[in-house]
């Protein structure tokens, strides 16, 4: 049995590397973070050159909440020589790829927490202490923490047919890719389908005989980015919105939906920009085509060896059907309980879609001692509202966290100012 933790964290995405970085200063209290990864790795399958953040890069790991933190992004551009450089950009957003390199740089830099190329196997409770197992060897901790990160949703239809040419957009098949004279659909028009769909226009995986993006929504919809639509990731919105009834909040996220999952208004621009001269100045209308209000209902294969997608048309009230070579399930994600908690599964407290019931302070509810604490990162959109999946509030989330997991205020202040906005009591 090896040493014992005050807390064990299971993955290491941004959000982990948020608590870790925050509890960096925090003394006398043996953490650890376990990941299978070699190393910090953020989508790399999605990082494009043209992939920007959609919040600005002070809303970092640990800013927010500690702007005095060695792990900031300003401190990485100073500690890299590039801070005089990067502001001369004028840029109010980083790339994804830029976001990553900051993101190791922090996983170097802190104190060692962080163990990567460690699958977590097991975890079970046994004599009051969490027992984490990796590679085989045992580690025990007091607290728990899962920030596992989401699971792509991908229709029941399509399972079937996964494979090299019909797969999610979130998979590892779409960096090794070749598009050239095939017949491509990209299915969903959020951001990470409308990135596609450009980067196939450009060739970047070589130039496809057609490329289709289809959507849902009636159309390629922007981002809403302002200010009083930004006051939604907002500590002070996320502590109203946890206190109203849970049968309102479904329909208050959905109704949000495009100030988290619309696209970044200077990318639509680039890619209408793009279009205008692949049709009116190269004349190559037969390239690329955006098809709104349709619904992906089915999958076949086709004589062709390919496959015919079909789809609802809500515009016309009408199915369709078009041949592909290639499938690409821009499609989203889906927060599931990760399989390394079966073993402790009849502790935990789940609502009737299994999933966790949460604190105000990401505690989960279970049925464990309260000395022992579990705590859940990207698994409460359902309570605490459209900000949890997004890294604006992540520095925020952390330190509530860490001010309860320590019973005491160690990042101050934590009074969460009011807004604009007044949807309470005063």
């Amino acid at each position: 049995m090896s040493q014992h933790y005050h807390l064990i964290g299971v993955g290491i995405g941004p959000f982990h590397l948020s608590l870790a970085a925050l509890l960096d200063k925090v003394k006398d209290h043996e953490v650890k973070f376990f990941d299978q990864k070699p190393y910090f790795q953020w989508h790399p399958e999605l990082l494009f050159s043209d992939a920007d953040m959609q919040t600005s890069y002070l809303k970092d790991l640990v800013t927010a909440v500690d702007p005095t933190s060695p792990h900031s992004f300003l401190n990485y551009l100073v500690q890299n020589g590039l801070f005089y450089t990067f502001m001369n950009t004028g840029r109010r957003v980083i790339t994804r790829r830029e976001f990553e390199l900051y993101c190791q740089w922090v996983s170097k830099n802190i104190n060692g927490s962080l163990n990567f190329n460690s699958s977590v196997e097991d975890i079970e409770f046994v004599d009051n202490k969490f027992v984490v197992t990796t590679k085989g060897e045992k580690h025990t901790s007091t607290h728990l923490s899962i920030a596992t990160g989401l699971t792509p949703r991908i229709p029941e239809f399509a399972k079937p047919f996964l494979g090299s040419t019909v797969f999610h957009a979130k998979s590892p098949l779409l960096m090794s890719q070749d598009f050239t004279n095939k017949r491509v659909l990209i299915i969903g028009g959020g951001q990470t389908g409308v990135e596609i769909f450009r980067n196939g226009i450009h060739g970047k995986w070589g130039r496809p005989a057609e490329i289709k993006l289809f959507s849902r929504r009636q159309n390629l919809e922007p981002l809403d980015e302002s200010p009083f639509t930004n006051e939604y990731f907002n500590p002070h919105y996320v502590e109203q919105f946890f206190s109203i009834d849970h049968k309102e909040k479904a329909g208050i996220v959905q109704s949000q939906k495009l100030a988290s999952d619309g696209n970044t208004p200077q990318y639509l621009e680039l890619l209408y920009n793009d279009l205008y001269r692949l049709i009116h100045v190269e004349k190559n209308a037969q390239l690329a085509k955006i098809l709104p209000k349709r619904t992906l209902v089915g999958i076949e294969k086709n004589a062709t060896g390919g496959f015919k997608a079909i789809f609802d048309n809500s515009f016309l009230y009408e199915k369709e059907s078009f041949d592909a070579d290639i499938i690409i399930l821009s499609t989203g994600f889906v927060s599931t309980l990760p399989p390394v908690l079966n073993k402790i599964k009849h502790l935990l407290e789940l609502d009737t879609e299994n999933r966790f019931k949460l604190d105000r302070s990401f505690r989960v509810k279970w049925k464990g001692p309260e000395t022992n604490k579990i705590y859940a990162l990207n698994f409460s959109r359902h309570l605490h509202g459209i900000a949890e999946p997004q890294t604006s509030l992540m520095a925020w989330r952390s330190a509530t966290i860490i001010n309860d997991l320590m019973e005491k205020n160690i990042y101050l202040p934590q009074e969460v100012v009011p807004t604009f906005i007044q949807y309470g009591r005063d």
